[in-house]
């Protein structure tokens, strides 16, 4: 009829004028009818199939499609030796895909009694749901044990967008060792996707949050693989259209020996504290240990409210690098760069003295040194044997404050070393300027008394002393310290291998190197040595053992009576065997008491596993039998 209506419409036919007008005008109307209307309809085509093609395609294709990704197994970390200190193994996470559930409330009311976690928990999980792609599994429980399987998987069909995916997660097969070396994995927050630094990574991803596995993320984490799936209106696969694998992360070769590593964390035992261990010829850390330890397992199936208030105790601090996050007072061990500082100005030579009577006057005031009954007659030798304060008072004084900056920089103190791990402190080295512009003080000949003997505002890392104690045993290379010895890649071939760099060189001659070297292998060896409790039968021993005031006391003896927070750091840095080498230790116990009974004795306790590892294995000669025995023994006949 609208056809028909429209043809007679336009029928020619003969009219009067104003027939003829009105016809013209009727006609007119409809062209612009249908003008218009083939206009909204080629713009809404433009719209869906140019413009929007490409998102209605994927909507529908998501109606029986599913691309699932896969994760790629993370690298390997190994010791020097080959030995696992992280690996792989399946970590089975429940996952809610939001695209498939009705009523969120209903689903968690069928959920939660299934999990053994906290409701709120998985509350949080299910907002953060919020951040990601509604068709994207995202995981509400990760590491969820076969218990929580089971029952799952019993009640799937009950559960609609509830999946169990298999991702690779970590194992450690010796347990926690060194777990501010090698970090942890976390799930990526909304702030590491503001930072940029996980370009590759998506939400619920899990990323290296500390230590090696966030320096090292991007070798570690590989390339993610896809899997693209046909599924039916129940969800159930129906085929595989199409797969792209994964590609396994870089394994990782450490500088670290396990073996070593053990004895550092076992010396240090309960106590608060580092141990740094490093090859003076190379640089190269072969043990690095800060205690209180953390549970990588804990961080491995996801870190617990409680566990996580525990690994942030406020006094003890487990997740603190007490290594190299912490600066200390170095106590007596800063005498090793009085000594080189006061040789190298010829402040003192071998044959200077000065007399200590158990005190050094200056002014009104008297600076004590730790034997009360003094030492007597000392030279440099004698000073840094039995650590003489009155003998460093001295040439404190002579040099000044600014020489000593100078040296102490020299040494390698005020600055980071360079390791490749975030938090590094620089630790202090006061001068005037500093003094001027932090207290608005002048600066005072007590503090410079306070300086020489390592108290005052002087500050150090335990990793900066173990570098300075290698690089007066290797002859003065101050090396950058490092850790990774090399990258493999999956296919076993090495991609990358690692040297550690020069620094610099110290401020003192050969010869005076030579002089404090061997004042410090007295402080072990001597007779009167305060490391008397690190010598080592058959390894001649060198180092310098510190006791660092936190609080000031008017008794030496009140010390074990005071509060732990309140009482002394134990230091010791050492380097064996003295006249060849090949380790250097520094160690440092939080309020431990004296250098010389609490640290010196864990310094010991690594240096002789190192050479117990470094010894030659016997030759086992192959068993023979009787008659080549007696074919032997006629022939020697």
């Amino acid at each position: 009829m609208r056809i028909s209506g429209i043809k007679t419409l336009l029928h020619v036919k003969k009219f009067g004028p104003d027939h003829q007008g009105h016809r013209q005008k009727l006609c007119g109307g409809a062209y612009a009818i249908i003008f218009l209307s083939m206009a909204v309809l080629v713009s809404r085509l433009s719209y869906l199939q140019l413009m929007n093609g490409k998102k209605f395609s994927e909507l529908s294709q998501r109606n029986s499609v599913r691309i699932v990704p896969l994760q790629a197994p993370r690298g390997k970390i190994l010791d020097r030796n080959g030995r696992l200190l992280a690996g792989v193994r399946p970590c089975f996470n429940i996952c809610v895909v939001r695209k498939d559930v009705k009523n969120m409330e209903s689903l968690l009311g069928k959920l939660l009694p299934l999990l053994n976690e906290p409701e709120s928990t998985v509350r949080v999980r299910v907002r953060q749901m919020l951040n990601q792609p509604a068709y994207l599994p995202a995981v509400i429980k990760r590491g969820a044990d076969w218990d929580e399987i089971s029952r799952i998987e019993a009640r799937l069909s009950e559960l609609p967008g509830v999946v169990i995916d298999v991702t690779p997660g970590r194992k450690y097969p010796y347990g926690s060792i060194a777990p501010h070396l090698l970090g942890y994995l976390g799930e990526l927050s909304q702030e590491d996707m503001d930072s940029g630094r996980f370009a590759s990574a998506a939400p619920g991803d899990l990323v290296g949050k500390y230590g090696i596995e966030a320096r090292y993320q991007a070798e570690l984490a590989g390339r993610k693989g896809e899997r693209t799936l046909e599924v039916d209106s129940r969800m159930m696969l129906k085929r595989v259209i199409s797969e792209r694998k994964p590609v396994p992360g870089d394994d990782i070769f450490l500088t670290i020996d396990l073996d070593l590593q053990m004895a550092a964390e076992q010396g240090l035992g309960d106590q608060v504290g580092a141990v740094v261990a490093l090859d003076p010829s190379t640089g190269r850390i072969l043990a690095l240990a800060s205690t209180p330890k953390f549970d990588l397992e804990a961080f491995a199936r996801g870190i617990s409210t409680k566990e996580w208030q525990i690994v942030n105790d406020p006094l003890y601090r487990p997740m603190v690098n007490k290594a190299l996050q912490e600066a200390y007072a170095p106590g007596s061990t800063f005498k090793i760069v009085m000594a080189g500082a006061a040789l190298q100005e010829k402040i003192v030579d071998e044959a200077t003295t000065f007399f200590c009577n158990g005190s050094f006057k200056l002014g009104r005031r008297r600076f004590r040194c730790w034997n009360r009954r003094g030492h007597g007659k000392t030279n440099i030798y004698k000073a840094l044997a039995e650590s003489c304060d009155v003998y460093f008072y001295n040439i404190g004084l002579k040099l000044g404050v600014d020489r000593i900056a100078r040296f102490a920089r020299g040494f390698g103190l005020g600055e980071r070393t360079g390791i490749d791990l975030p938090g590094e402190q620089r630790g202090l080295v006061p001068t005037r300027e500093w003094k001027r512009k932090k207290k608005h003080e002048a600066w005072l000949k007590g503090d410079t008394l306070n300086i020489s003997i390592g108290q005052g505002a002087v500050l150090v890392t335990p990793v900066q002393m173990a570098s300075l104690v290698a690089s007066v045993a290797n002859g003065g290379t101050i090396y950058r310290p490092g850790y990774v010895e090399r990258l493999v890649g999956p296919d076993g071939v090495t991609e990358k291998e690692f040297a550690c760099k020069e620094r610099g060189k110290l401020p003192v001659s050969l010869k005076n190197l030579s002089i404090v070297k061997k004042a410090l292998k007295g402080v072990v060896q001597g007779r009167h040595g305060t490391a008397r409790k690190c010598r080592i039968r058959g390894v001649e021993v060198a180092g310098k053992t510190g006791t660092a005031q936190v609080v000031k006391q008017t008794k030496r003896r009140q010390s074990e009576r005071m509060k732990w927070q309140c009482r002394d750091h134990a230091w010791f840095v050492a380097y064996a065997p003295a006249d060849n080498p090949l380790i250097a230790v520094a160690v440092l116990v939080e309020h431990g008491g004296h250098g010389g009974s609490v640290a010196a004795p864990i310094a010991r306790q690594v240096m002789e596993r190192w050479f117990q590892l470094m010894a030659p294995k016997p030759v086992i000669m192959p068993q023979r039998s009787a008659s080549f025995r007696a074919a032997v023994a006629s022939l020697a006949s």
